[in-house]
């Protein structure tokens, strides 16, 4: 537990004095900080990618913070449709130029042509052209069409929120991209062919480019058709969010110190609240832009939004404590740290894919599908996840400057609550499914004997929420199917407290 006291003024004068000590002599001291507050308890090692390190430069600080930006650009991309095939259209436009200067340099020597090079005159270029121009616009309307049909069927069978990873996926995202492209290139292709043309000056590469364009539509489409019909079975969307959700957990800090309890706020120093200027969901917070505000202005900033939450404008997104008054462009430069938005995100978001997961799961059990397989698909998959979760610590919280003070205090979920999130709705959602029911308790059964201390209380606690669901089902067999999952875990855990 970490307790900030502000520190005197004359402390003051005594942070360069302080900051020569050897780390040792301060780790005995007990002072991991100066001005405005010390920090009573035990020193643990920041994450090098979030935090500022003493001795690391500024200009490495401004560049990890440069790269998080535009990681963050990249990530707003990689969910845009028109992005990949903008690209590729803008590559054709290009080829188009770069292939008829290349033909108005060197121009066709006379003699025969190759079989696989174009060797028609002008007008028979321009009906070729035309043909494919048609063909092209037609199969492109077939793919938007299939698209949006299976778009559809994906938001009423697994869930509106989950037409983003179709959206996103760069393989459709790259046929779509190659139909409008070809379009593009046949487009302008056609524009500079005209009939009064002699037959040296046809350029034959670029006809025969756009046929072999044409012809590696028709395999797209057909590998279009194919991913499609992939893409919308639950099983391979469960997997797929399954995998997501597992790099996002192995992302997550190994860092014994992050169990420890964070630091209070206190009530003997001064506090300024800096409220939320509009509303939206956290798509991310920028720490290290909150903790480079706080050692410039020398404070301390509580966070009391986390990613994935929704803000409203004029609630409290953070406390300042150590300042009687800030500026009020200090108070945007905070403000401006946590980027709010119209939608949730994967970015420092654990919670989204883990509702991504239930969502489909809870799809499943609805009476309008009937679907226990993909419910148990989805807790086998949530059971594996928890138990990688059970194995980390949670994200940290605490964030320091370059000289190692405490300056930024971040809100984080914890191991309880993500569980929570996980499997209540499903137990609720189950209701009389009597399989499903089995399988969630064989599964938290599992993860009780991998985990222990608290977080084998919190699994016990909703094995013992199973069981007593199970307790109102009307048929004992069922009743005794789901307890004999149960028992043994619960005996277990109870001859544990017993020694």
């Amino acid at each position: 537990m970490c307790v900030f006291q502000p520190s005197t003024p004359g402390k003051r004068s005594e942070r360069k004095a302080e900051a020569n000590l050897p780390a040792r002599e301060q780790r005995e001291e007990g002072d991991l900080g100066t001005a405005p507050y010390r920090a009573r308890c035990r020193p643990h090692r920041p994450l090098s990618f979030l935090v500022n390190r003493p001795g690391v430069s500024r200009s490495r600080v401004h560049c990890r913070k440069v790269m998080q930006r535009l990681w963050h650009l990249l990530d707003w991309l990689r969910a845009r449709l028109w992005l990949v095939p903008a690209l590729m259209s803008a590559v054709a436009a290009a080829g188009v130029y770069l292939i008829l200067s290349i033909d108005t340099l060197f121009p066709r020597p006379s003699g025969t042509v190759p079989w696989w090079l174009f060797g028609g005159d002008a007008s028979t270029a321009r009906d070729l052209l035309s043909t494919l121009l048609s063909g092209m616009i037609t199969m492109t309307s077939l793919v938007v069409s299939i698209t949006i049909v299976v778009l559809s069927l994906a938001a009423g069978q697994l869930g509106p929120r989950l037409i983003w990873n179709f959206i996103g996926d760069r393989q459709i995202q790259s046929v779509i991209g190659l139909f409008i492209a070809t379009i593009l290139y046949i487009l302008l292709l056609l524009r500079s062919i005209n009939e009064s043309l002699g037959p040296e000056h046809v350029p034959q590469a670029a006809v025969t480019i756009a046929s072999a364009l044409a012809v590696a539509c028709m395999f797209a489409l057909l590998f279009h058709v194919n991913k499609l019909a992939r893409s919308i079975v639950s099983d391979t969307m469960v997997r797929e969010v399954a995998d997501r959700l597992d790099v996002a957990i192995g992302a997550l800090p190994s860092d014994s110190a992050a169990d420890r309890s964070g630091p209070e706020e206190t009530t003997d120093t001064p506090e300024i609240s800096v409220d939320a200027d509009r509303s939206g969901y956290v798509q991310f917070i920028q720490y290290e832009d909150l903790c480079a505000t706080a050692a410039e202005e020398d404070f301390v900033v509580f966070v009391h939004l986390r990613p994935g939450g929704f803000a409203l404008r004029g609630i409290a997104a953070l406390s300042i404590h150590g300042k009687f008054d800030i500026s009020p462009e200090t108070r945007e430069r905070l403000l401006r740290a946590i980027k709010l938005g119209h939608e949730r995100t994967p970015t420092q978001d654990l919670e989204y894919s883990i509702r991504q997961l239930v969502e489909v799961a809870v799809r499943a059990l609805s009476p309008s599908l009937n679907d226990p397989f993909t419910a148990i698909a989805v807790i086998n998959r949530l059971a594996a996840a928890l138990e990688s979760l059970a194995r980390r610590s949670p994200p940290q919280s605490e964030f320091r400057d370059s000289d190692g003070n405490i300056r930024v205090i971040g809100s984080r979920i914890d191991f309880a609550d993500l569980v929570d999130i996980a499997l209540s709705p499903l137990r609720r959602a189950a209701n009389s499914q009597v399989t499903v029911l089995v399988v969630l308790a064989e599964r938290l059964a599992g993860l009780a004997a991998l985990v222990d201390g608290s977080k084998r209380e919190t699994i016990i606690k909703h094995l013992q929420m199973v069981g007593r669901h199970a307790a109102t089902l009307p048929e004992p067999e069922d009743q005794r199917a789901i307890l004999a999952a149960i028992e043994p875990a619960l005996a277990a855990s109870a001859g544990d407290h017993a020694d």
